[in-house]
């Protein structure tokens, strides 16, 4: 029954891409270097190279792990590759998680980047864990379940 209520394999990794995808978009729209503004670095380190090359080679994986994310979910079949699929981004997105809580402005970070919108990131990648979490937990149903659950509402 709870099965019903949550989102499946698919439409997991689909939230993950829109996500991955939207987030690291806007920041190369709103240019990457201003988007850095909001968290209070400082002016030293916005004009830093290095610094430019390291937010350019971040956002950029995030765009194309999105897509990677969300072409698995897309085309996987094999009820196996799922399951490990969605073990691996868990563990992936713990981490993700740890790492985004750690540099916030907030109790569990170091305040490293400044702000209320500090913890933001933290809780997206939070919110990906949990999506990841919860088919770990749970699990999809079998398509024979699926089969037999659809005639039994009708």
């Amino acid at each position: 029954m709870i099965r019903r209520f949550l989102p499946g394999f698919k439409t997991c990794c689909l939230i993950v891409c829109f996500l991955y995808v939207t987030m690291a978009g806007s920041l190369f729209v709103k240019g990457l270097m201003t988007s850095m503004i909001d968290f209070q670095v400082p002016t030293q380190t916005l004009n830093s190279l290095h610094y430019y090359d390291a937010l350019l080679w971040v956002y950029s994986h995030m765009i194309v792990l999105g897509l990677v994310i969300g072409l698995v979910g897309w085309f996987a079949k094999d009820s196996l590759l799922k399951k490990w699929m969605a073990r691996l981004l868990l563990l992936v997105h713990i981490y993700y998680t740890y790492l985004d809580f750690r540099t916030s402005d907030s109790f569990l970070g170091n305040g490293l980047y400044k702000g209320a919108g500090s913890v933001i990131p933290g809780l997206v990648c939070l919110l990906v864990a949990l999506l990841f979490f919860q088919l770990v937990l749970v699990g999809e149903p079998s398509p024979a379940k699926a089969a037999s659950t659809s005639l039994q509402a009708t």
